[in-house]
């Protein structure tokens, strides 16, 4: 993968560097997808928008970083991208996409590190279906906290819920040291069940 972006701010993270290098029907709809760094902590962001992994290219570019992750040892942090609604969508559209959907996820099960969700007040996540998709944990933010106590009592996996954005770093860290401490075929074992796979 190669970098053309080394001064993308992002408001979370110190530092960033941006990566592309799809040679096959472009770079992928991402507000940022590449390495990024909090308070020490290297992890590989994805920040979606609207138009994220509508494309082929979406999801290769998406595959190339979860499996730069593994190699780095590094675990993955999603803004903004629910993937489950998203693969369920687009699975149908074209051979190529489906293909390239189908690499993803068994690239995201395999996955030795954890992998957490952020949703942000731009989402709009629907704490009445209480799905986190193909991730290990969760950060929410919504400005009414009580809504999602529930879900976050009774979730097996993490859901964690804010009120406010500037409350999200904190999260983030305290989810990636609780996750880090389960073992990689624990981490693995819970994405099969959440997928139905036994």
């Amino acid at each position: 993968m190669s970098s053309l972006n080394f001064n993308y701010k992002h408001p979370l993270f110190e530092k960033t560097i941006q990566l592309y290098g799809d040679r096959v029907g472009g770079q992928g709809n991402y507000e940022f997808a590449g390495l990024a760094e909090l308070n020490n902590t290297k992890v590989i962001l994805l920040h979606g928008n609207t138009n994220s992994l509508e494309q082929p290219a979406d999801w290769r570019r998406f595959q190339r970083l979860i499996n730069l992750a593994q190699r780095l040892k590094k675990p993955v942090v999603l803004w903004n991208i629910h993937l489950e609604n998203a693969a369920t969508t687009q699975h149908q559209t074209s051979l190529a996409l489906a293909t390239a959907i189908q690499n993803t996820k068994i690239q995201l099960v395999k996955m030795q590190l954890p992998i957490i969700a952020v949703y942000d007040d731009a989402y709009g996540w629907d704490t009445e279906s209480g799905k986190i998709g193909w991730v290990d944990g969760c950060i929410i933010v919504k400005q009414d906290k009580v809504g999602i106590q529930n879900h976050t009592n009774s979730k097996e996996r993490t859901l964690k819920g804010v009120c406010k954005e500037n409350e999200i770093s904190e999260q983030i860290k305290k989810l990636l040291n609780e996750l880090s401490k389960k073992p990689s075929e624990k981490l693995v074992t819970d994405r099969l069940q959440s997928l139905g796979v036994n």
